[in-house]
């Protein structure tokens, strides 16, 4: 089980008698976590599913508010996946519904998720991918003898099985691979619900921006923590969307001054 992540209403307090963990099942399937963001009255869960044997797990829970952040997935040795801070992070935009704000929030957080990590992302275009729980992370066609780039997207609930709508605001699909230096992130997905907007920019309360910096935070690796201050805390707190102190110690453990990671080639049933 993965925790449940509630938008809290105006006092900061999980409504009463709110679950704490979410009922969704541990799925062992791929290599990759799929996280859930909610609006209102419903919750984020984070699912994991993995495929390549025991050399790369999930990790289940939140971190403890003492240790300021974790990781999304490890090895057996506890070394967490992680991308090659050495070479761009690509990513392409499925724009058909993107909202009126929406580049620019999403160039806003890449921008603060970059300040914080190290890493940089380059903006590839637009493409007419649709997200899918059953995306390949290498699609030479498409985009070439590589891994495929990270998908950002607002998508109506209809024209997409990973499961937003209903509540859940957005979902994080990421592929992890073990490799020699650790266990590598190699590709992903980011999906918002264009069928509910939400206020634009990264103030107070439920916004955009807030469910952007939390889902491409997940993409890079970093799981839940249990400190209300931090980005990664599994609930809304109404405050200003800035990455925390765990965050920012996270995402430098995830980022540049981690050190280049080189990541294993793509593989044709990847």
């Amino acid at each position: 089980m993965h925790p449940g992540y509630f938008v809290a209403p105006s006092s900061g307090a999980l409504p009463p008698g709110a679950p704490r963990t979410s009922r969704l099942p541990l799925l062992l399937v791929l290599l990759a976590a799929l996280v859930v963001v909610a609006v209102p009255t419903t919750m984020l869960a984070q699912r994991a599913r993995a495929a390549d044997g025991p050399e790369v797990r999930a990790v289940e829970g939140p971190a403890a508010a003492a240790a300021g952040w974790g990781p999304t997935y490890v090895d057996a040795k506890g070394r967490p996946a992680r991308w090659d801070p050495c070479s761009p992070i690509g990513y392409v935009v499925q724009a058909g519904w993107i909202p009126d704000a929406g580049r620019r929030d999403l160039t806003e957080a890449l921008r603060r998720l970059s300040l914080a990590s190290g890493l940089s992302f380059v903006d590839e275009g637009d493409t007419d991918e649709l997200p899918s729980q059953l995306r390949s992370s290498y699609q030479p066609a498409r985009y070439g003898e590589r891994w495929a780039p990270l998908l950002i997207g607002w998508v109506p609930p209809g024209v997409t099985d990973v499961g937003v709508g209903g509540g859940v605001q957005g979902m994080s699909l990421s592929y992890a691979v073990p490799g020699r230096t650790g266990p590598s992130l190699v590709s992903g997905q980011v999906v918002l619900d264009a069928g509910n907007r939400l206020a634009a920019g990264f103030g107070p309360g439920t916004t955009d921006g807030e469910v952007l910096l939390h889902e491409l935070a997940h993409a890079v690796g970093l799981g839940h923590v249990l400190d209300p201050t931090q980005v990664m805390y599994p609930q809304t707190t109404h405050s200003e969307s800035e990455f925390g102190a765990g965050d920012r110690a996270g995402l430098a453990a995830l980022g540049a001054p981690a050190g280049c990671h080189p990541v294993p080639p793509p593989r044709v049933n990847s």
